[in-house]
């Protein structure tokens, strides 16, 4: 037999067992309609990733597992979607870890002030055992972690002036997540943080309640906040990465290779989730400026001094957190940082 022939009849023998392995999982798939709960639009580059997530479970399964996205947190905002979670009423969400803080403590540690100072080092630490660690936390709370998309770095916009030195922020009522270690950064800085649920932060801003309101900048034009604010100020304060979790009562009747297509699904997205966000990243804060947010950034020095500030938020909650976990972070980081 030529070397043509053999390369032939290994390719359709390859084929053929990719076939029956393929029939085999499909053997184990049942019809299933699934409610995935998200809490930003379907622009976003999240909501973007839940339609590529339905996408890839629907060919992997050939429609017979239905994820049906709910956007705009049409299902609670993401407290209550992941207490819904939990009970079993919906099947998939996906939570800032800010948020997921509330059942897991330890992911509070990405919350911690000026931790990161870019996407690789943050990379590294999701994609890395303390990434792992702090996902199979989630057993215990009648959740499942499958894995980490992100909204990226936070910055801060305002409607009262330019932030450019940390006196800027003293008395700013400033909407935050409803979370302490954000709640006590922002104190740090003299603002009056007030923690809101992401629905009711643009009524809040428009309304006057509040002054500000700090997210990413793909989340703040998502979210129409040019539309009622004046100045946008490049802090990033936080870089908050995302968990998407399942209902443990919706995992537990899945079967091996049901799991398995969602899980890889899960981190099919997230590579196109991280592709997606990070393209629209470089054009983001020229269409900001162009809707009108007057734009600026803080000198080096001045950022050294907001980092001084909030040094007092880390020391605080390093114990809390688990002084093993962020010692583990930290040399995640420095591992990027200083090669």
């Amino acid at each position: 037999m030529s070397f043509l022939m053999k390369h032939i009849a290994a390719a359709v023998a390859t084929t053929a067992i990719t076939s029956m392995s393929f029939s085999a999982v499909a053997a184990d798939i049942k019809d299933r309609n699934v409610k995935f709960s998200y809490a930003v639009s379907q622009t976003n580059p999240v909501g973007m990733a839940v339609n590529k997530y339905i996408d890839i479970v629907n060919q992997k399964t050939d429609g017979k597992i239905k994820v049906t996205g709910f956007a705009d947190a049409q299902l609670g905002n993401e407290i209550q979607s992941m207490s819904s979670a939990q009970g079993g009423i919906i099947e998939l969400s996906v939570i800032s870890t800010a948020g997921a803080a509330s059942n897991v403590k330890e992911l509070g540690v990405f919350d911690l002030p000026f931790l990161f100072q870019t996407v690789e080092e943050a990379d590294a630490v999701v994609d890395g055992p303390v990434g792992q660690i702090l996902l199979d936390k989630f057993s215990d709370k009648n959740l499942v972690g499958l894995c980490y998309w992100d909204y990226g770095f936070r910055q801060v916009t305002n409607s009262k002036h330019p932030i450019e030195k940390l006196e800027d922020f003293s008395g700013l009522k400033l909407r935050t997540l409803q979370n302490r270690i954000y709640i006590d950064t922002f104190k740090a800085l003299g603002a009056n943080p007030l923690p809101l649920p992401y629905p009711e932060t643009y009524t809040a801003l428009e309304s006057k309640a509040i002054d500000g309101q700090e997210s990413a900048y793909l989340v703040t034009k998502s979210s129409g906040y040019q539309e009622i604010q004046n100045y946008l100020t490049e802090t990033k304060h936080v870089y908050l990465p995302a968990v998407i979790i399942a209902s443990k009562r919706f995992w537990d009747r899945l079967s091996k290779d049901e799991q398995t297509i969602m899980l890889d699904a899960c981190n099919e997205a997230k590579v196109y989730h991280r592709q997606v966000s990070r393209e629209m990243e470089k054009d983001v804060v020229q269409e900001l400026i162009g809707a009108g947010l007057k734009f600026n950034t803080i000198s080096p020095e001045e950022q050294a001094r907001l980092v001084q500030a909030t040094a007092s938020v880390t020391d605080k909650y390093k114990a809390e957190l688990g002084a093993d976990l962020v010692d583990q972070t930290m040399a995640a980081i420095n591992k990027i940082r200083n090669p």
